[in-house]
């Protein structure tokens, strides 16, 4: 049986930052928290739909840019906040998460409980591995993570 709540890294870690939501995912992971699988998505937008499916949460970790926030800064959207379709996160892959959320909500499988946490990305050249900036504030990213998931009663 799967667990009731997901947590989906996002993003190509072959673009410096745009990788910053699988790296915050395997830190999750390592946390082997209660109720929760963690599932690396990469860069594979619609093809996250079976994971995604019949979840009772969902929270996306990624490189997001909103408005003229800094790089570093660590947003969390819940809800509404993360649109059904187009580019959710900033991301080198074509097809995002947006879409599968879409696709999710098309079939009637998209999770009650929905929040996504990520950092505005400070670089994404080509190039693997996270700039100095990004690594050094990953740990915000997981804590945000962990208050989201704390507020869903999943506690480390």
């Amino acid at each position: 049986m799967r667990e009731p709540v997901l947590v989906l890294g996002v993003g190509n870690e072959l673009f410096t930052d745009e990788g910053v939501g699988v790296a915050a995912a395997r830190r999750l992971a390592g946390l082997r928290l209660p109720g929760v699988e963690v599932v690396d998505g990469g860069t594979l937008g619609v093809g996250l739909l079976p994971a995604i499916a019949g979840r009772e949460a969902l929270l996306i970790t990624d490189a997001i840019v909103r408005g003229d926030a800094r790089p570093g800064t660590v947003i969390v959207l819940r809800g509404e906040e993360i649109p059904d379709a187009g580019p959710l996160m900033v991301s080198a892959h074509q097809t995002g998460v947006g879409q599968a959320l879409a696709a999710a909500d098309l079939a009637g499988c998209r999770p009650p409980r929905l929040a996504a946490v990520g950092m505005v990305p400070a670089s994404l050249e080509t190039g693997y591995g996270l700039s100095p900036l990004a690594a050094g504030r990953l740990g915000r990213l997981v804590a945000g993570a962990l208050d989201v998931l704390a507020g869903w009663g999943v506690h480390a």
